[in-house]
């Protein structure tokens, strides 16, 4: 199982591993970090790594150029990109009408600012780099911290970022101003990819996988400090930011949502985002259904209703889950 850096996204994952769930479950997970998630999803897509965590774009920018055998099937994250302005810059974002005229700065393979392209062209707005004339114009920047600066500088009117960084924002000189999910309400940000020969030959074993985590994700909601002691053991961060990432804080709500669920049809959606902005340019036409799949985590949570029938969690993700994947 591929692992970027300390990221804490994977709650369940991460739970999951700290209470033994994987093996009272019957299997062994062996966590590798990888450098990149260029690395990563080569690894998968040849087979040399069964499932990697992180992502969504990687794995339909792969599929684009030919690359079929990967399989996204559960998920980590979703939502999570925050909309930040220097804290002295006064606007609203309420319509795509509100973008007009600003210079936004992201990072390329933020899922947010994907889907916020695709949703300012679907509402007649044109898209483009600075002095291109476009109504709205992106600037691609290496990290959050360039983009904030840029920000604060006035060299941006806005910048996108990940990872709760809003929690810190006031500290940085900037505020949020919004959510991407404001206009976009349900997009992915990490998924749960494997090889297709994993998902074809150990079904079983990535239902059992997906049930651990399932069971991680529940303790997590129960046990708010015990679920930051493993957090902040497994990733060395500050524990209010941890805690703000998490669960939120009475001065933060987290832009980001923590869920398992594949979310198929917000993934797909995604995907199909990525075409009509231009982000890929598949060298032949893709049913992204293939490659998008929910039935592990459809199983696993059969399974755990079937366990615990009186559980409301897992009534509720049922729930979700028939709405969001179609």
């Amino acid at each position: 199982m591929g692992m970027l850096g300390t990221s804490i996204k994977p709650v369940g994952v991460l739970v999951a591993d700290a209470l033994g769930y994987f093996e009272e479950e019957g299997i062994g997970v062996h966590f590798q970090t990888v450098s990149s998630m260029n690395d990563a999803y080569v690894a998968v897509s040849t087979g040399d790594l069964d499932v990697y965590l992180f992502s969504s774009t990687a794995a339909a920018t792969f599929v684009s150029q030919g690359v079929t055998t990967l399989r996204v099937f559960g998920g980590t994250a979703g939502e999570g990109s925050e909309i930040m302005a220097a804290t002295d810059l006064e606007l609203t974002l309420a319509s795509a009408e509100d973008f007009i005229g600003l210079t936004i700065a992201c990072q390329m393979p933020e899922t947010g600012q994907m889907v916020l392209k695709d949703y300012l062209l679907r509402q007649g707005l044109t898209i483009g780099a600075p002095g291109e004339g476009a109504d709205v114009s992106f600037v691609y920047i290496n990290d959050s911290s360039t983009a904030i600066e840029g920000c604060v500088k006035g060299e941006y009117d806005l910048c996108i970022t990940n990872a709760s960084l809003g929690y810190y924002a006031k500290a940085y000189g900037v505020k949020v101003v919004a959510n991407v999910s404001d206009f976009v309400e349900t997009y992915p940000c990490c998924r749960q990819t494997c090889n297709q020969t994993t998902y074809e030959t150990q079904f079983d074993s990535l239902v059992s996988f997906e049930i651990a985590a399932l069971r991680g994700h529940a303790y997590a909601l129960s046990h708010e400090e015990e679920t930051l002691d493993i957090l902040e053991e497994y990733s060395g961060e500050e524990r209010e930011f941890l805690r703000a990432q998490v669960y939120g804080t009475e001065e933060y709500t987290p832009a980001m949502r923590l869920s398992l669920d594949p979310d198929r049809d917000a993934c797909i959606a995604l995907y199909e985002a990525m075409e009509n902005i231009g982000e890929i340019a598949p060298v032949e036409e893709i049913d992204w259904s293939e490659y998008v799949v929910s039935d592990v985590y459809e199983a696993a949570l059969t399974q755990l209703l079937q366990r615990e029938p009186d559980e409301p969690l897992w009534q509720r993700s049922m729930d979700y889950f028939e709405a969001h994947n179609t």
